[in-house]
């Protein structure tokens, strides 16, 4: 099989995956009764309408809104929506699902890929030069460091950071903003003043960077005595080229083992970093939206995060196929 052949059936493997997931978030909304038209009932019904006029209240939602028809003709429509995009409409910020989405992710975004590329650089290097150091200093201080910073808890941090960081380096300190359907997102985490993402990329590292370093340096130490590492030696090969080839052998099961790591760190730790730092990213919009019921943000917000999932799972993929050849014979 070609790497192209590869690169296309994993590639509809992803499709399928986002597939089932749209299918199976349409069974949960299905089931869940619609919450601002129970919220329109019953202040109808408190102020006296009849049945009949009930029964025109909820015909008139579903002609403005959608949604009423048979199951199938129902399914079709969600998915043809999630497909083009069309999420719905917020209740709580009477906006498109999307816009208010892809106005929230760069906030995310700012903080978390500087985060993971900044834990997968020291991981990597920290510990690929620990293992060819072994029981050294910079082999043991890593490894005290990474033990520290897995036992320590994300929420602990963000909060120690919260009360000390404004004092000690207020340039960096955050101001307080509210989340609200009312209320623009505040200047504070405007995308000119970069330096305000400095301690939550670090706090998401910290988690990181520990299982990284502890991956790399095990798969390092599968290499360190390999044949091509002694060919390597003996003709004179400094430490960083023995290094760098040790690493890109190793890449594979590092990449393996750690992608699944980072993405459940990614998930639990982008609600704890936003919700204390009060950034207006998409795990804040997220936690509003199920607080007050906003169920088509709920799923928009819930289904960028599996689709993301999926798309780093393909990426991973691709990484695997181009890092090791002999995946076109499997």
């Amino acid at each position: 099989m070609s790497y192209a052949a590869f690169v296309a059936r994993r590639g509809a493997f992803a499709v399928f995956a986002a597939f089932l997931v749209v299918s199976l978030t349409f069974g949960v909304v299905a089931s869940v009764p619609n919450p601002e038209l129970g919220a329109e009932l019953a202040g109808a019904e408190r102020s006296g309408a009849t049945p009949a006029q009930l029964d025109r209240i909820e015909a008139q939602y579903y002609a403005e809104h959608g949604g009423r028809g048979g199951l199938v003709e129902r399914y079709v429509d969600y998915v043809a929506g999630v497909a083009t995009l069309d999420w719905g409409q917020s209740y709580e910020f009477d906006r498109p699902v999307v816009d208010v989405v892809a106005d929230r992710l760069p906030y995310t975004l700012a903080y978390v890929v500087p985060g993971v590329l900044l834990s997968f650089v020291l991981g990597a290097a920290f510990g690929v030069a620990g293992a060819f150091g072994r029981d050294g200093l910079l082999d043991r201080g890593s490894r005290v460091v990474a033990y520290l910073a897995m036992g320590l808890p994300a929420f602990w941090v963000v909060h120690y950071l919260d009360v000390v960081h404004p004092w000690t380096l207020p340039w960096l300190s955050p101001a307080r903003v509210v989340i609200s359907a009312s209320r623009r997102v505040s200047e504070v985490w405007a995308f000119s003043h970069p330096l305000r993402y400095v301690w939550p990329s670090l706090v998401l590292s910290l988690g990181l960077v520990a299982g990284l370093l502890q991956h790399s340096r095990a798969e390092a130490l599968e290499y360190e005595r390999a044949q091509f590492v002694k060919l390597l030696e003996a003709k004179g090969a400094s430490r960083l080229r023995v290094a760098r080839h040790v690493l890109r052998n190793a890449a594979i099961p590092i990449l393996t083992l750690s992608f699944v790591e980072v993405l459940g760190i990614l998930m639990l730790n982008v609600y704890i970093i936003e919700g204390v730092f009060a950034i207006p990213g998409l795990g804040t919009i997220s936690l509003f939206a199920i607080e007050n019921q906003d169920v088509p943000l709920v799923v928009g917000t819930t289904m960028v995060l599996v689709f993301i999932g999926i798309g780093g799972n393909f990426l991973q993929d691709l990484l695997y196929g181009y890092l090791d050849p002999g995946v076109d014979e499997r």
